[in-house]
């Protein structure tokens, strides 16, 4: 048991560190890291851990607070207050928590930081031409925080996800993607071999050379729509 506990520490510790060198992808890589910790236990060979969503608050606030450093560094005047009111309120939450032990209270202080966060590194890394203007700022605050209550509502208030085993859902994914194929499932792969050869033969020829050009142009008239709104 305890060697699960260190292995998986070990990555929750290891991997934010990563968000000082990459905002965004180590963002998304301690997300990752998060979401697969109850995997990576279920696989490990040493023993069931009976009480590990009451220690995974811990390293949840380490990453967090990177974040936090890595935003106030990196984010101007309006942003940076708005993800420090939205840090410092999922700290309360946590606190009250730890305190009380009722999971529920942290239906009432959601994690909005973290969504934040990504919506942030996305835009300094990929959107630099993209204003965020309050109102701006306002409207992706309303849908993201949306998103994350109802995430939270099932995760905290109906704790819906305490009974499920991750690996027993991907395992009986994979059967009945298995049972729906059949045993044609030769078939399938057959038929993609010569869709990648030709993909490759097409890329090797320059024939997909529309391909750039037409990325570009849709992505050009996504960026004149969001700079419309």
């Amino acid at each position: 048991m305890y060697a699960s506990i260190a292995i998986v520490l070990a990555i929750r510790l290891l991997v934010p560190l990563s968000i000082f060198r990459w905002p965004l992808w180590g963002g998304v890589a301690a997300l990752v890291a998060d979401m697969l910790d109850i995997v990576i236990i279920t696989l490990l060979p040493f023993g069931e851990v009976s009480d590990y969503h009451r220690l995974d608050k811990f390293p949840d606030m380490y990453y967090l607070t990177i974040e936090m450093v890595v935003g106030w560094q990196r984010w101007d005047a309006l942003p940076k207050r708005i993800g420090l009111a939205l840090f410092v309120w999922r700290l309360a939450g946590f606190v009250l928590f730890e305190i009380t032990g009722i999971r529920k209270l942290l239906f009432f202080f959601p994690n909005l930081f973290e969504s934040f966060f990504i919506f942030m590194g996305i835009v300094t890394t990929y959107g630099q031409w993209y204003a965020l203007t309050p109102r701006r700022l306002a409207a992706w605050l309303l849908l993201l925080g949306v998103a994350r209550q109802i995430q939270e509502y099932f995760l905290h208030w109906r704790q819906a996800l305490d009974d499920v085993v991750a690996v027993d859902v991907i395992r009986d994914i994979s059967d009945a993607i298995r049972h729906w194929i059949g045993d044609a499932y030769a078939l399938p792969l057959a038929a993609l071999l010569p869709i990648l050869a030709a993909a490759v033969w097409l890329a090797a020829t320059r024939r997909l050379a529309w391909v750039p050009r037409w990325t570009d142009t849709g992505l050009r008239t996504l960026r004149a729509a969001l700079e419309r709104w």
